[in-house]
Protein backbone atom coordinates (compact mmCIF):
# COMPACT_ATOMS: atom_id res chain seq x y z
CA UNK A 1 0.00 0.00 0.00
CA UNK A 2 0.99 3.79 -0.39
CA UNK A 3 2.60 5.74 1.81
CA UNK A 4 -0.29 8.14 1.42
CA UNK A 5 -2.83 5.63 2.00
CA UNK A 6 -0.78 5.27 5.64
CA UNK A 7 -0.81 9.10 5.85
CA UNK A 8 -4.68 9.52 5.29
CA UNK A 9 -5.11 6.65 7.40
CA UNK A 10 -3.37 8.06 10.32
CA UNK A 11 -4.90 11.40 10.09
CA UNK A 12 -8.67 10.19 10.17
CA UNK A 13 -7.54 8.46 13.11
CA UNK A 14 -6.74 12.01 14.85
CA UNK A 15 -9.54 13.41 12.96
CA UNK A 16 -12.22 10.92 14.94
CA UNK A 17 -10.27 10.86 18.07
CA UNK A 18 -11.20 14.65 18.37
CA UNK A 19 -14.79 13.70 18.10
CA UNK A 20 -14.59 11.32 20.18
CA UNK A 21 -13.41 13.33 22.95
CA UNK A 22 -15.25 16.52 22.03
CA UNK A 23 -18.67 15.17 21.91
CA UNK A 24 -20.15 15.20 24.78
CA UNK A 25 -21.39 11.65 26.99
CA UNK A 26 -24.82 10.39 25.39
CA UNK A 27 -24.63 12.64 22.01
CA UNK A 28 -24.31 10.20 19.48
CA UNK A 29 -26.97 8.67 18.14
CA UNK A 30 -28.86 5.99 20.67
CA UNK A 31 -25.25 5.84 22.21
CA UNK A 32 -26.58 5.17 25.59
CA UNK A 33 -28.96 2.19 24.40
CA UNK A 34 -25.79 0.88 22.81
CA UNK A 35 -23.54 1.22 25.84
CA UNK A 36 -26.05 -0.65 28.22
CA UNK A 37 -26.17 -3.38 25.13
CA UNK A 38 -22.44 -3.74 26.25
CA UNK A 39 -22.61 -3.67 30.00
CA UNK A 40 -25.87 -6.05 30.17
CA UNK A 41 -23.70 -8.42 27.93
CA UNK A 42 -20.69 -8.02 30.08
CA UNK A 43 -22.72 -8.15 33.11
CA UNK A 44 -24.98 -11.03 32.22
CA UNK A 45 -23.78 -12.72 29.20
CA UNK A 46 -27.04 -12.45 27.60
CA UNK A 47 -29.05 -10.57 24.81
CA UNK A 48 -31.32 -8.06 26.06
CA UNK A 49 -35.07 -7.95 25.11
CA UNK A 50 -36.97 -5.36 24.75
CA UNK A 51 -38.62 -5.15 28.57
CA UNK A 52 -35.07 -5.99 30.19
CA UNK A 53 -34.38 -2.82 32.17
CA UNK A 54 -31.04 -0.72 31.20
CA UNK A 55 -28.51 -0.64 34.10
CA UNK A 56 -28.76 2.42 37.05
CA UNK A 57 -25.39 3.25 36.02
CA UNK A 58 -26.43 4.59 32.79
CA UNK A 59 -29.68 5.45 33.54
CA UNK A 60 -28.24 7.86 36.82
CA UNK A 61 -25.70 9.22 33.99
CA UNK A 62 -29.09 10.33 32.17
CA UNK A 63 -29.98 12.40 34.62
CA UNK A 64 -26.25 14.23 35.60
CA UNK A 65 -25.58 15.15 32.24
CA UNK A 66 -26.97 17.40 29.88
CA UNK A 67 -29.07 16.04 27.05
CA UNK A 68 -29.86 16.85 23.71
CA UNK A 69 -33.45 17.68 22.74
CA UNK A 70 -34.22 14.36 20.67
CA UNK A 71 -34.46 12.65 24.69
CA UNK A 72 -36.97 14.90 25.77
CA UNK A 73 -39.36 12.24 25.58
CA UNK A 74 -37.33 10.63 28.54
CA UNK A 75 -39.73 13.01 30.67
CA UNK A 76 -38.91 15.20 34.10
CA UNK A 77 -35.20 14.52 35.57
CA UNK A 78 -33.42 14.78 32.06
CA UNK A 79 -31.98 18.25 31.22
CA UNK A 80 -31.29 19.43 27.94
CA UNK A 81 -27.99 21.57 26.65
CA UNK A 82 -29.89 24.61 27.29
CA UNK A 83 -31.92 23.89 30.89
CA UNK A 84 -28.54 22.36 32.11
CA UNK A 85 -26.15 24.90 31.34
CA UNK A 86 -28.82 28.02 32.39
CA UNK A 87 -28.67 26.07 35.93
CA UNK A 88 -26.07 26.95 38.76
CA UNK A 89 -23.40 24.73 38.68
CA UNK A 90 -24.80 23.27 42.12
CA UNK A 91 -27.98 22.02 41.05
CA UNK A 92 -26.62 20.28 37.41
CA UNK A 93 -27.47 16.93 38.74
CA UNK A 94 -30.26 16.01 40.12
CA UNK A 95 -31.23 14.50 44.00
CA UNK A 96 -31.72 11.27 45.28
CA UNK A 97 -35.19 11.84 46.06
CA UNK A 98 -35.68 13.44 42.32
CA UNK A 99 -34.02 10.41 40.31
CA UNK A 100 -36.62 7.65 42.62
CA UNK A 101 -39.53 9.27 40.33
CA UNK A 102 -38.75 8.76 36.73
CA UNK A 103 -39.36 5.31 35.45
CA UNK A 104 -36.51 2.67 35.09
CA UNK A 105 -35.85 2.96 30.98
CA UNK A 106 -35.80 -0.63 28.86
CA UNK A 107 -34.09 -1.79 25.72
CA UNK A 108 -35.27 -0.39 22.39
CA UNK A 109 -32.25 -1.42 20.79
CA UNK A 110 -33.01 -5.05 21.88
CA UNK A 111 -33.72 -5.97 18.03
CA UNK A 112 -30.23 -5.31 16.81
CA UNK A 113 -27.85 -8.20 16.05
CA UNK A 114 -25.17 -9.35 18.12
CA UNK A 115 -21.28 -9.35 17.07
CA UNK A 116 -20.36 -5.50 17.50
CA UNK A 117 -21.53 -5.83 21.17
CA UNK A 118 -19.50 -9.11 21.09
CA UNK A 119 -16.46 -7.06 19.88
CA UNK A 120 -17.32 -3.84 21.39
CA UNK A 121 -17.71 -5.73 24.90
CA UNK A 122 -13.95 -6.91 25.48
CA UNK A 123 -12.89 -3.01 25.76
CA UNK A 124 -15.86 -2.34 28.03
CA UNK A 125 -14.49 -5.48 30.25
CA UNK A 126 -11.17 -4.58 30.33
CA UNK A 127 -11.75 -0.88 31.75
CA UNK A 128 -14.00 -2.25 34.34
CA UNK A 129 -13.69 0.02 37.21
CA UNK A 130 -12.95 3.10 35.03
CA UNK A 131 -15.35 5.89 35.33
CA UNK A 132 -18.38 5.53 33.11
CA UNK A 133 -17.32 8.79 30.88
CA UNK A 134 -13.71 7.14 30.65
CA UNK A 135 -14.87 3.68 29.84
CA UNK A 136 -17.50 5.20 27.02
CA UNK A 137 -14.48 6.85 25.56
CA UNK A 138 -12.53 3.94 25.43
CA UNK A 139 -15.19 2.55 23.60
CA UNK A 140 -15.58 5.25 20.82
CA UNK A 141 -11.96 4.80 20.15
CA UNK A 142 -12.39 1.41 19.53
CA UNK A 143 -15.25 1.73 17.36
CA UNK A 144 -13.43 4.16 15.40
CA UNK A 145 -10.74 1.88 14.69
CA UNK A 146 -13.25 -0.31 13.53
CA UNK A 147 -14.47 1.89 11.03
CA UNK A 148 -11.47 3.14 10.39
CA UNK A 149 -10.75 0.07 8.72
CA UNK A 150 -12.75 1.04 5.73
CA UNK A 151 -10.27 3.60 4.31
CA UNK A 152 -7.36 0.80 3.43
CA UNK A 153 -10.28 -1.64 1.98
CA UNK A 154 -11.82 1.45 -0.13
CA UNK A 155 -8.72 2.34 -1.29
CA UNK A 156 -7.26 -1.40 -2.38
CA UNK A 157 -11.03 -1.56 -4.13
CA UNK A 158 -10.49 1.48 -5.75
CA UNK A 159 -6.66 0.79 -6.93
CA UNK A 160 -8.21 -2.43 -8.67
CA UNK A 161 -10.90 -0.15 -10.69
CA UNK A 162 -10.18 3.22 -10.74
CA UNK A 163 -5.64 2.76 -10.78
CA UNK A 164 -3.65 4.25 -7.80
CA UNK A 165 -4.16 7.75 -8.12
CA UNK A 166 -8.14 8.02 -7.83
CA UNK A 167 -7.97 5.30 -5.15
CA UNK A 168 -6.05 7.95 -3.05
CA UNK A 169 -8.84 10.49 -3.85
CA UNK A 170 -11.30 7.52 -2.64
CA UNK A 171 -9.07 7.07 1.07
CA UNK A 172 -9.12 11.00 1.31
CA UNK A 173 -12.93 11.33 0.66
CA UNK A 174 -13.46 8.83 3.48
CA UNK A 175 -10.51 10.73 6.03
CA UNK A 176 -12.13 14.40 5.73
CA UNK A 177 -15.77 13.48 5.65
CA UNK A 178 -17.50 15.08 8.26
CA UNK A 179 -20.56 12.75 8.28
CA UNK A 180 -18.40 9.57 8.37
CA UNK A 181 -16.01 11.24 11.40
CA UNK A 182 -19.24 11.82 13.46
CA UNK A 183 -20.93 8.69 13.12
CA UNK A 184 -17.87 6.81 13.76
CA UNK A 185 -16.82 8.34 16.99
CA UNK A 186 -19.67 7.22 18.92
CA UNK A 187 -20.93 3.65 20.06
CA UNK A 188 -22.79 2.07 17.92
CA UNK A 189 -23.03 -0.87 15.36
CA UNK A 190 -22.79 1.29 12.59
CA UNK A 191 -19.18 1.07 12.49
CA UNK A 192 -18.50 -2.46 11.94
CA UNK A 193 -21.09 -2.25 9.26
CA UNK A 194 -19.06 0.33 7.20
CA UNK A 195 -16.19 -2.03 8.02
CA UNK A 196 -17.76 -5.18 6.85
CA UNK A 197 -19.10 -3.34 3.92
CA UNK A 198 -16.06 -2.27 2.33
CA UNK A 199 -14.70 -5.84 3.37
CA UNK A 200 -17.19 -7.20 0.69
CA UNK A 201 -16.47 -4.51 -2.22
CA UNK A 202 -13.60 -5.63 -2.07
CA UNK A 203 -14.29 -8.80 -2.38
CA UNK A 204 -16.74 -8.08 -5.13
CA UNK A 205 -14.45 -6.19 -7.33
CA UNK A 206 -11.02 -8.69 -7.15
CA UNK A 207 -14.13 -11.74 -7.77
CA UNK A 208 -13.04 -12.92 -4.61
CA UNK A 209 -13.82 -16.67 -3.58
CA UNK A 210 -17.61 -17.15 -3.03
CA UNK A 211 -16.77 -18.61 0.59
CA UNK A 212 -15.05 -16.00 1.92
CA UNK A 213 -17.50 -13.38 0.46
CA UNK A 214 -20.35 -15.46 2.33
CA UNK A 215 -18.36 -15.22 5.63
CA UNK A 216 -18.32 -11.57 4.86
CA UNK A 217 -21.87 -11.43 4.24
CA UNK A 218 -22.62 -13.30 7.61
CA UNK A 219 -20.64 -11.45 9.52
CA UNK A 220 -22.74 -8.21 8.13
CA UNK A 221 -25.62 -9.46 8.97
CA UNK A 222 -25.15 -10.14 12.29
CA UNK A 223 -24.00 -6.50 12.74
CA UNK A 224 -26.83 -4.68 10.98
CA UNK A 225 -29.99 -5.71 10.04
CA UNK A 226 -30.38 -2.97 7.11
CA UNK A 227 -27.19 -5.17 5.58
CA UNK A 228 -29.64 -7.26 4.36
CA UNK A 229 -29.66 -5.35 1.49
CA UNK A 230 -26.61 -6.86 0.74
CA UNK A 231 -28.35 -10.39 -0.38
CA UNK A 232 -29.86 -8.83 -3.71
CA UNK A 233 -26.72 -7.05 -4.50
CA UNK A 234 -24.91 -10.21 -4.62
CA UNK A 235 -27.39 -11.98 -6.61
CA UNK A 236 -27.74 -9.56 -8.62
CA UNK A 237 -23.74 -9.20 -9.93
CA UNK A 238 -22.81 -12.62 -9.56
CA UNK A 239 -26.24 -15.01 -10.70
CA UNK A 240 -25.61 -18.34 -10.56
CA UNK A 241 -22.36 -17.67 -8.00
CA UNK A 242 -24.47 -16.25 -5.42
CA UNK A 243 -25.66 -19.68 -4.33
CA UNK A 244 -22.83 -20.37 -1.93
CA UNK A 245 -22.42 -17.28 -0.72
CA UNK A 246 -25.85 -16.54 0.42
CA UNK A 247 -26.30 -19.85 1.97
CA UNK A 248 -23.09 -19.55 3.72
CA UNK A 249 -24.35 -16.23 5.26
CA UNK A 250 -28.08 -17.67 6.20
CA UNK A 251 -26.32 -20.39 7.83
CA UNK A 252 -23.88 -18.09 9.94
CA UNK A 253 -26.68 -15.42 10.40
CA UNK A 254 -30.14 -16.74 10.04
CA UNK A 255 -30.29 -17.84 13.80
CA UNK A 256 -30.50 -14.19 14.91
CA UNK A 257 -33.36 -13.34 12.53
CA UNK A 258 -35.20 -16.60 13.32
CA UNK A 259 -34.82 -15.27 16.92
CA UNK A 260 -36.30 -11.74 16.14
CA UNK A 261 -39.44 -13.32 14.53
CA UNK A 262 -40.22 -15.72 17.35
CA UNK A 263 -39.96 -12.54 20.05
CA UNK A 264 -42.11 -10.48 17.29
CA UNK A 265 -39.39 -8.14 16.64
CA UNK A 266 -38.30 -6.51 13.49
CA UNK A 267 -36.92 -8.29 11.01
CA UNK A 268 -35.58 -6.23 8.48
CA UNK A 269 -33.85 -3.65 11.20
CA UNK A 270 -36.46 -0.44 10.06
CA UNK A 271 -38.75 -1.08 13.23
CA UNK A 272 -41.80 -2.70 10.75
CA UNK A 273 -43.07 -4.27 14.11
CA UNK A 274 -47.06 -4.17 13.56
CA UNK A 275 -46.55 -1.38 10.70
CA UNK A 276 -46.41 -3.38 7.56
CA UNK A 277 -50.19 -2.88 6.87
CA UNK A 278 -50.24 0.47 5.80
CA UNK A 279 -46.81 0.51 4.24
CA UNK A 280 -48.27 0.03 0.08
CA UNK A 281 -50.51 3.26 1.22
CA UNK A 282 -47.57 5.39 2.35
CA UNK A 283 -45.93 5.00 -0.98
CA UNK A 284 -48.26 8.21 -2.53
CA UNK A 285 -48.71 9.68 1.05
CA UNK A 286 -44.66 10.39 1.39
CA UNK A 287 -43.44 13.31 0.42
CA UNK A 288 -39.97 11.45 -1.57
CA UNK A 289 -38.54 14.66 -2.46
CA UNK A 290 -38.70 15.71 1.35
CA UNK A 291 -37.13 12.57 2.39
CA UNK A 292 -34.26 12.65 0.22
CA UNK A 293 -33.26 15.93 1.41
CA UNK A 294 -33.50 14.69 4.77
CA UNK A 295 -31.54 12.07 4.35
CA UNK A 296 -29.09 13.85 2.06
CA UNK A 297 -28.45 16.59 5.01
CA UNK A 298 -27.96 14.35 7.41
CA UNK A 299 -25.75 12.13 5.87
CA UNK A 300 -23.65 15.18 4.84
CA UNK A 301 -23.14 16.64 8.00
CA UNK A 302 -25.43 16.77 11.47
CA UNK A 303 -24.28 17.44 14.64
CA UNK A 304 -24.88 14.69 16.63
CA UNK A 305 -27.68 13.91 18.54
CA UNK A 306 -28.97 17.85 18.51
CA UNK A 307 -29.49 17.63 15.57
CA UNK A 308 -27.71 20.47 14.16
CA UNK A 309 -27.53 21.78 10.75
CA UNK A 310 -25.18 24.00 8.64
CA UNK A 311 -27.22 26.15 6.38
CA UNK A 312 -28.90 25.03 3.65
CA UNK A 313 -26.79 26.71 0.46
CA UNK A 314 -24.14 24.57 1.75
CA UNK A 315 -25.99 21.18 1.57
CA UNK A 316 -27.59 22.34 -2.26
CA UNK A 317 -23.67 23.16 -2.99
CA UNK A 318 -22.34 19.70 -1.68
CA UNK A 319 -25.91 17.93 -3.36
CA UNK A 320 -25.04 19.36 -6.54
CA UNK A 321 -21.39 18.14 -6.90
CA UNK A 322 -22.36 14.69 -5.64
CA UNK A 323 -25.24 14.62 -8.35
CA UNK A 324 -22.69 15.65 -10.65
CA UNK A 325 -19.84 13.09 -9.64
CA UNK A 326 -22.55 10.46 -10.03
CA UNK A 327 -23.91 11.45 -13.29
CA UNK A 328 -19.97 11.73 -14.42
CA UNK A 329 -19.41 8.34 -13.26
CA UNK A 330 -22.45 6.07 -15.39
CA UNK A 331 -19.71 5.79 -17.96
CA UNK A 332 -16.64 4.15 -16.20
CA UNK A 333 -16.28 0.69 -16.15
CA UNK A 334 -15.84 -1.65 -13.05
CA UNK A 335 -18.14 0.19 -11.03
CA UNK A 336 -21.07 -2.48 -10.92
CA UNK A 337 -20.35 -3.67 -7.43
CA UNK A 338 -20.42 -0.12 -6.33
CA UNK A 339 -23.74 0.88 -7.90
CA UNK A 340 -25.62 -2.24 -6.69
CA UNK A 341 -24.13 -2.43 -2.84
CA UNK A 342 -25.10 1.29 -3.09
CA UNK A 343 -28.24 1.01 -4.71
CA UNK A 344 -29.95 -1.88 -3.57
CA UNK A 345 -28.99 -0.24 0.42
CA UNK A 346 -31.17 3.25 -0.95
CA UNK A 347 -34.04 1.07 -1.83
CA UNK A 348 -34.11 -0.41 1.41
CA UNK A 349 -34.01 3.22 3.24
CA UNK A 350 -36.89 3.73 1.25
CA UNK A 351 -38.45 0.79 2.60
CA UNK A 352 -37.53 2.01 6.12
CA UNK A 353 -39.03 5.37 5.30
CA UNK A 354 -42.22 3.66 4.35
CA UNK A 355 -42.15 1.87 7.57
CA UNK A 356 -41.64 4.91 9.23
CA UNK A 357 -44.27 6.66 7.52
CA UNK A 358 -47.10 3.57 8.71
CA UNK A 359 -45.99 3.51 12.40
CA UNK A 360 -45.27 7.51 13.24
CA UNK A 361 -46.51 9.81 10.26
CA UNK A 362 -42.83 10.98 9.84
CA UNK A 363 -42.16 10.44 6.04
CA UNK A 364 -38.34 10.33 6.44
CA UNK A 365 -35.33 8.24 7.62
CA UNK A 366 -31.52 9.58 8.78
CA UNK A 367 -29.00 9.70 6.59
CA UNK A 368 -26.50 8.19 8.33
CA UNK A 369 -27.78 4.73 7.32
CA UNK A 370 -26.05 5.40 4.60
CA UNK A 371 -22.96 5.61 5.50
CA UNK A 372 -22.58 1.96 5.92
CA UNK A 373 -22.23 2.36 1.92
CA UNK A 374 -19.46 4.59 2.86
CA UNK A 375 -16.59 2.42 0.50
CA UNK A 376 -19.17 1.99 -2.35
CA UNK A 377 -20.10 5.96 -2.72
CA UNK A 378 -16.34 7.25 -2.45
CA UNK A 379 -15.54 4.81 -5.31
CA UNK A 380 -18.18 6.34 -7.01
CA UNK A 381 -17.77 10.15 -6.41
CA UNK A 382 -13.62 9.78 -6.80
CA UNK A 383 -14.92 7.73 -10.03
CA UNK A 384 -17.04 11.10 -11.67
CA UNK A 385 -14.76 13.44 -10.29
CA UNK A 386 -11.58 12.60 -10.84
CA UNK A 387 -8.93 15.66 -10.07
CA UNK A 388 -11.73 17.72 -9.32
CA UNK A 389 -12.39 15.85 -6.04
CA UNK A 390 -10.27 18.12 -4.70
CA UNK A 391 -12.54 20.90 -4.84
CA UNK A 392 -15.06 18.69 -2.76
CA UNK A 393 -12.38 17.87 -0.34
CA UNK A 394 -11.92 21.46 0.29
CA UNK A 395 -15.61 22.05 0.56
CA UNK A 396 -15.90 18.87 3.61
CA UNK A 397 -12.96 20.06 5.23
CA UNK A 398 -14.36 23.51 5.71
CA UNK A 399 -18.21 22.35 6.68
CA UNK A 400 -16.02 20.03 9.38
CA UNK A 401 -14.36 22.48 10.89
CA UNK A 402 -16.97 25.08 10.50
CA UNK A 403 -19.64 22.67 11.98
CA UNK A 404 -17.72 21.64 14.77
CA UNK A 405 -15.67 25.05 16.11
CA UNK A 406 -19.00 27.68 15.46
CA UNK A 407 -21.88 25.04 15.83
CA UNK A 408 -21.00 22.03 17.66
CA UNK A 409 -18.85 22.83 20.51
CA UNK A 410 -20.09 26.35 21.37
CA UNK A 411 -24.22 24.75 21.89
CA UNK A 412 -22.90 22.04 23.64
CA UNK A 413 -20.85 23.86 25.98
CA UNK A 414 -23.99 26.08 26.62
CA UNK A 415 -22.53 29.54 24.41
CA UNK A 416 -24.84 29.80 22.15
CA UNK A 417 -28.69 28.39 21.09
CA UNK A 418 -29.05 25.92 19.01
CA UNK A 419 -27.87 26.23 15.77
CA UNK A 420 -26.71 29.27 16.65
CA UNK A 421 -22.73 29.75 15.13
CA UNK A 422 -19.86 31.77 16.76
CA UNK A 423 -16.77 29.83 16.88
CA UNK A 424 -15.28 32.83 19.39
CA UNK A 425 -15.97 30.52 22.46
CA UNK A 426 -13.99 28.02 20.41
CA UNK A 427 -11.15 27.82 23.48
CA UNK A 428 -13.39 28.00 26.19
CA UNK A 429 -15.89 25.51 25.00
CA UNK A 430 -13.14 22.96 24.92
CA UNK A 431 -12.54 23.56 28.63
CA UNK A 432 -16.02 22.59 29.49
CA UNK A 433 -15.94 19.62 26.99
CA UNK A 434 -12.77 18.32 28.64
CA UNK A 435 -10.80 18.26 24.89
CA UNK A 436 -7.16 18.77 25.22
CA UNK A 437 -6.32 22.20 23.37
CA UNK A 438 -3.41 20.06 21.86
CA UNK A 439 -6.07 17.60 20.64
CA UNK A 440 -8.09 20.49 18.47
CA UNK A 441 -5.02 21.46 17.23
CA UNK A 442 -3.92 18.17 16.15
CA UNK A 443 -7.45 17.91 14.32
CA UNK A 444 -7.25 20.73 12.42
CA UNK A 445 -3.90 20.38 11.23
CA UNK A 446 -5.44 16.87 10.08
CA UNK A 447 -8.14 18.23 8.25
CA UNK A 448 -5.68 20.59 6.12
CA UNK A 449 -3.34 17.49 5.95
CA UNK A 450 -5.81 15.23 4.31
CA UNK A 451 -6.30 17.79 1.29
CA UNK A 452 -2.69 18.28 0.94
CA UNK A 453 -1.63 14.74 0.90
CA UNK A 454 -4.63 14.34 -1.54
CA UNK A 455 -2.96 17.44 -3.76
CA UNK A 456 0.36 16.24 -3.42
CA UNK A 457 -0.44 12.95 -5.01
CA UNK A 458 -2.35 13.96 -7.43
CA UNK A 459 0.13 17.16 -8.60
CA UNK A 460 2.54 14.29 -8.50
CA UNK A 461 0.66 12.31 -10.95
CA UNK A 462 0.09 15.18 -13.32
CA UNK A 463 3.43 15.71 -13.63
CA UNK A 464 4.54 12.11 -14.22
CA UNK A 465 2.39 12.11 -16.86
CA UNK A 466 3.81 15.24 -18.56
CA UNK A 467 7.40 13.57 -18.43
CA UNK A 468 6.15 10.90 -19.97
CA UNK A 469 4.94 13.08 -23.06
CA UNK A 470 7.52 12.95 -25.94
CA UNK A 471 8.71 15.99 -26.94
CA UNK A 472 7.62 15.71 -30.13
CA UNK A 473 3.73 15.63 -29.33
CA UNK A 474 1.82 18.85 -30.78
CA UNK A 475 1.15 19.76 -26.88
CA UNK A 476 5.04 20.92 -26.57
Amino acid sequence: MTGRLWILWALFLIRGSFYSTMMPLWEGWDEYAHFAYLIHWNEHSTLPRYDTTVSKEVEESLQNTPLSHELKWMGPGHLTYEEWWARPEAERTRTAEYKALVPPLTFYEAQQPPLYYWLAAVPEELARGWPLRSRVLWVRLFTLLLASGAIPLTFLAAKHVLGEGKAVFCAALLAIAPGFAIDSSRVANDALAIFLSAAILLILVRKGPGWLLGIALGAALLTKAYLLSLIPAIIWLRRRNSIVPVLLAIAIAGWWYIRNVMLGYSFSGWSDRGSTAGIAGAVMQVNWFGAANVVAKSFLWFGGWSFLTLKSWAYMLLEAIGGLAFAAALPTRGLAPAWSMAGFQIAAMGYGILVSWAAHGIGNLPGWYLWAMAAPLALLVAAGLGRWTIALLVLLGVADVYGAAALMMPFYSGFVPRNKANAFHFTEALGRLNTPVWLAGLWLLATVGVIVTAAYRSARSRARTLREIPLSHPAI
